[in-house]
């Protein structure tokens, strides 16, 4: 009674109060990403992230189904061609799930994460990515090192020394880039209003492209390479009366253009996968420089984060078919690195003869 005689009295305090309360409204509403204005730029970008992000985790998990198909197919062992997509599915399923925790939020409350959480949401998204890209950089070399240069590894129990190269790698990036973390528009990853995580990543996948164009090109020269020299010896040997040493560079050359032409196919696919994923990632790093944040900026990170997946699948199908298959693991060298293919030729000084040989043979 007192409380509504003192609002009688003193009216004013309503009308502050009111005021008080509508302007919270108001601010409520600017903060959101749904408001009138941007409704269509927020439907634009949170429904092709969550899209994409469904399309990477089925990706993924088609990925884990073939390869446990195929652990158990092979004795419960794994050549490294088929640990190669394992290992990249790992990677993108935990970009995917990063990226899922940190879309939901925006697409039920229609605002990014707040501080801490956000801080720790755009750690996570740029350790997962610079892992990612690490280890195709990983990959890369140690082909090259393996087929160009003839230089066999041994990375240990669960391959835990080609981890520990990319990990610290990606430590490396990540201790450059922590101060960077927070929110963004649409979701959280390296806050507005710098350019330095935009720097940081587009050098970071320029280099690596980089590297992964000059390994695969070297070893695609390098396995062109072993069939013109067969081809030419075969066409020598032709002429001579030795006519079982001719046989045997036929069927050496015809085996080792079949050995280049797969070789051609997986080495193509890694590049063109690699290119499809993070281009997209390296043209909205590049908007950034001038603090661009369009939605099609989103729409490019988004294809950068969550296309792993999907590509990974694609490259799967296309390099392994769509049903598994049985292999011997006694042909694949567990700790020779990636192999292309298990046979290269060795040449005879005293009979010249070529022989097809197996790796484990060296």
């Amino acid at each position: 009674m007192i409380n509504n005689k003192l609002f009688i009295k003193y009216s004013f305090m309503s009308i502050i109060i009111l005021l008080f309360l509508f302007i919270d409204v108001i601010l409520a509403i600017d903060g959101r990403l749904d408001a009138p204005d941007n409704i269509n730029n927020f439907h634009l970008v949170v429904d092709f992230s969550l899209t994409m992000i469904v399309l990477g985790l089925i990706g993924c998990v088609y990925v884990f189904y073939r390869v446990y198909m195929q652990w158990i197919l092979s004795r419960k062992k794994l050549a490294m061609i088929y640990r190669l997509p394992f290992y990249t599915a790992c990677t993108d399923f935990l970009i995917n799930c990063n990226f899922f925790i940190n879309m939901l939020h925006t697409a039920i409350y229609a605002q990014v994460w707040n501080n801490m959480p956000c801080k720790i949401i755009g750690a996570l998204n740029w350790a997962f990515l610079t892992i990612n890209i690490c280890f195709y950089a990983v990959i890369a070399i140690i082909t090259y090192l393996r087929i160009c240069r003839e230089i066999h590894l041994n990375y240990g129990k669960y391959d835990y020394k080609l981890w520990l190269i990319v990990i610290a790698g990606s430590m490396i990036i990540q201790l450059v880039n922590i101060q960077n973390n927070g929110k963004r528009d649409y979701w959280c990853a390296a806050k507005s209003g710098q350019i330095n995580s935009a720097i940081i990543l587009f050098s970071t996948i320029t280099i690596v492209l980089s590297i992964i164009l000059f390994c695969y090109i070297s070893i695609l020269r390098k396995v062109h390479k072993a069939p013109e020299f067969l081809s030419s010896s075969s066409s020598n040997s032709r002429s001579s009366r030795n006519e079982n040493t001719a046989n045997v560079r036929v069927i050496a050359f015809e085996h080792y253009s079949e050995v280049e032409r797969k070789a051609a196919k997986k080495i193509l696919s890694y590049i063109a996968m690699f290119i499809l994923q993070w281009i997209p990632m390296l043209i909205s790093q590049g908007a950034r420089f001038v603090l661009n944040e369009e939605p099609w900026v989103y729409v490019m990170g988004t294809i950068g984060r969550s296309f792993g997946g999907i590509g990974n699948l694609i490259q799967f199908i296309l390099n392994e078919g769509f049903f598994p298959k049985s292999y011997d693991i006694n042909y694949d060298n567990e700790n020779s690195g990636i192999s292309l293919e298990n046979t290269k030729p060795k040449i005879n000084s005293k009979d010249d003869k070529i022989i097809i040989i197996n790796e484990n043979s060296d």
